[in-house]
């Protein structure tokens, strides 16, 4: 397969040119100009890496919580309308591993699975306007039993240091090769530290719900920019760190060691409107009673509180390139290239010869044309629509 098009984000660089995949779905040769023939001509368009996305609940109706498996497949598809490419399903329910390795072998019309991220459920913090409920105890035997769970693909696992047995947790995880975040944490700048001592290595959406820069303790945030061994998820939606935020941690941290992520859930890309809580699988508790999805991309709770995002990670790029005016080809790295690198996702992140063709192709306002998982294309904008859950609407939308 040849596919054409006048601007192919490349490491470093943008080229008029063509792409060559064999296939087994690797790239055979990437040549500037124009090709006497092709098999997908597009010109006009752009070509991009596939997005990785390492933080994720869900999309369109559907979350990586519910365990079913027909309900994961149908997320990936959606996640591939959005243009990510690879995924770390985010889930505390570990009874839904077995599920999301099984799935990581199939050839699914939608994003691969990658690993499985497990954003807690060791914490200690809610976001601003929250109502905490309380979060149970750090348990080295249950550590024991969630890594078990995971069949080895438990990539990323997220707890608060400061919490009583935070440290011991984190010992755990570090010594079988897992991969350690900070997240909902209360912990002032020497306890953030201590649990990076341990072996921390990310921030779990830098800023969002941790102690934040203040001058006389910097707090989790000023830790994840100071200490040089932590990489940092970075939600740019605008909505839940502002653009100006965004500017101050690219301008303080290596822009090799920030992630774009999108902290998406079942509410991302569905219509503006009141949802039922239950629809979280929480029933309902705290301040999460009901939902409010709003026009800009909110998902709120009773209280005001950000409930997960409901733009993708591909809102963020835009975002970077068209209001902070940063190189596309920059901007990628943060999206594709640094989680590759990050999780050792060898073949991934780069539109590069010998890698998998893991690309999107996008036009000038962002929306994704085709999605290219492994050379086979896995959305195409012009024969499909994003399968959005009209049950999930039809169930839970109160207004």
């Amino acid at each position: 397969m040849i596919i054409y098009s006048d601007r192919i984000v490349l490491p470093g660089r943008i080229i008029s040119g063509s792409v060559t995949v064999n296939e087994s779905g690797k790239i055979t040769e990437i040549r500037e100009g124009k090709p006497e023939t092709c098999d997908i001509n597009a010109g006009g368009y752009t070509i991009i890496p596939g997005i990785i996305d390492t933080h994720n609940h869900g999309a369109g109706g559907y979350r990586f919580d519910s365990a079913d498996p027909d309900e994961v497949r149908n997320c990936l598809k959606v996640q591939a309308a959005f243009g990510v490419t690879g995924i770390f399903p985010t889930t505390t329910n570990h009874k839904g591993y077995h599920d999301l390795v099984r799935i990581m072998s199939e050839n699914n019309d939608g994003a691969r699975i990658l690993g499985i991220h497990s954003e807690g459920p060791w914490g200690s913090r809610v976001g601003e306007k929250g109502i905490n409920p309380g979060y149970p105890r750090p348990s080295l035997q249950e550590a024991r039993e969630r890594y078990e769970a995971g069949e080895g693909k438990l990539v990323l696992f997220d707890i608060a240091p400061e919490v009583p047995g935070a440290l011991e947790v984190i010992d755990y995880m570090v010594s079988k090769g897992v991969t350690v975040g900070n997240f909902h944490t209360n912990a002032n700048y020497e306890e953030a530290n201590a649990g990076i001592d341990h072996g921390i290595t990310v921030a779990t959406h830098l800023f969002n719900v941790m102690t934040g820069l203040h001058h006389r303790d910097v707090g989790t945030a000023g830790a994840d920019i100071l200490r040089d061994e932590v990489w940092c998820e970075l939600i740019c939606d605008g909505l839940h760190v502002s653009l100006p935020m965004v500017q101050l941690a690219l301008r303080m941290k290596n822009h090799d060691q920030i992630m774009m992520v999108s902290d998406n859930g079942a509410f991302a890309g569905l219509p503006a409107g009141k949802y039922d809580g239950a629809s979280m699988g929480s029933g309902g508790v705290s301040d999460r009673k009901t939902i409010m999805v709003t026009e800009e991309g909110y998902c709120l709770s009773e209280t005001g509180r950000l409930t997960g995002s409901g733009k993708p990670v591909l809102f963020g790029l835009q975002n970077l390139v068209q209001k902070l005016h940063m190189p596309v080809e920059e901007a990628v790295r943060m999206s594709s290239y640094n989680p590759s690198v990050k999780y050792r996702l060898n073949g991934k992140g780069e539109l590069k010869e010998g890698n998998d063709f893991d690309a999107v192709i996008i036009d000038d306002d962002f929306n994704v044309m085709q999605t290219f998982v492994e050379g086979r294309c896995v959305f195409d904008s012009t024969k499909e629509t994003i399968p959005y859950s009209q049950e999930f609407i039809r169930k839970y939308r109160i207004e």
